[in-house]
């Protein structure tokens, strides 16, 4: 990767030690690199495409095929998805899971905190009638926040972090934390169901919505780690992997990937969504730690 021009929109704020302005993918990025972690964020939809902690493999999936660019919805890291989900509550949203992982992202503020290095992110002031702000924390553990805020009329808000979380072997892990708990069953036209009551294994396509909002620990066989996902101001949380039967028909996943990655996603959606009013906000996040 390259090193960005110095008029790159990513070098207009001072960045810190351990953080410069990039070109990755063809794209403006900020790369990290500390003692505590490395991670790569591109300013198009103010995604996070990788970050490893000090002596771990990446915690994110990216998918080899995805595309890149303005408006591109890019296939793997931590997708921002909202202010609808999927289709919208009403189905009629004609451009699946909204806008925020799409419009460029303006940094506006970037630090370190001891090891961790702090980065903020806020959308442009022209894009839509709202806001939003992402604030990341970078270091042995990962923390994502974002915060949507309504402008001029009230806001039913949808959203998510779509995390690709990277695996051994999808049909190796269990995830736990959801134990029998409702869901919608959106493999079956969001059919309501109900999870088992010991940890969730996967054995098909799978995307449902889970009506839990506490810790999330995958149990990753195939690589001996855990990945412990904890959330805060979320109401639901997706569960999804295409596997073979519906990666096949996707350009951006290679027919042989499925199995890399599960999608472990903080959400506020469907009947969770948060009704904001004008000028008041809501903020969903979650923090990401490995453990052996």
């Amino acid at each position: 990767m390259n090193s960005a021009s110095a008029d790159s929109p990513a070098s207009t704020v001072p960045l810190p030690e351990g953080v410069r302005a990039a070109r990755a993918h063809g794209v403006d990025a900020l790369q990290v690199r500390t003692s505590a972690a490395t991670a790569e964020l591109l300013l198009d939809g103010a995604q996070l495409t990788s970050y490893a902690p000090t002596g771990e493999t990446d915690l994110l999936w990216l998918s080899p095929q995805s595309a890149f660019g303005p408006g591109t919805a890019i296939r793997g890291g931590i997708p921002l998805i909202g202010p609808w989900f999927g289709p919208g509550r009403d189905g009629t949203m004609p451009v699946k899971h909204g806008w925020l992982r799409t419009v460029r992202w303006d940094l506006v503020g970037a630090g370190r905190e001891g090891e961790d290095v702090l980065l903020t992110l806020r959308t442009p002031e022209d894009a839509a009638a709202l806001t939003a702000t992402l604030d990341l924390r970078i270091g042995a553990e990962l923390s994502v926040d974002l915060t949507v805020t309504a402008a001029a009329t009230p806001l039913e808000l949808e959203a998510a972090l779509h995390t690709y979380l990277a695996v051994g072997d999808v049909r190796e892990i269990a995830i736990h934390g959801l134990e029998g708990a409702d869901c919608l069953d959106n493999t079956r036209g969001l059919t309501p169901d109900v999870l088992p009551a010991e940890p969730l294994r996967l054995t098909a396509s799978t995307d449902r919505v889970v009506d839990a909002a506490g810790e999330v620990t995958v149990q990753d066989e195939a690589t001996g780690r855990r990945i412990v996902s904890a959330p805060r101001g979320t109401t639901r949380t997706v569960v999804w992997n295409p596997w073979d039967t519906l990666a096949s028909g996707m350009a951006d996943i290679p027919d042989e990937a499925w199995p890399q990655f599960v999608c472990i996603e903080p959400a506020v959606a469907k009947d969770g969504f948060v009704a904001l009013e004008p000028g008041q906000s809501h903020r969903l996040g979650v923090t990401y730690r490995i453990e052996r």
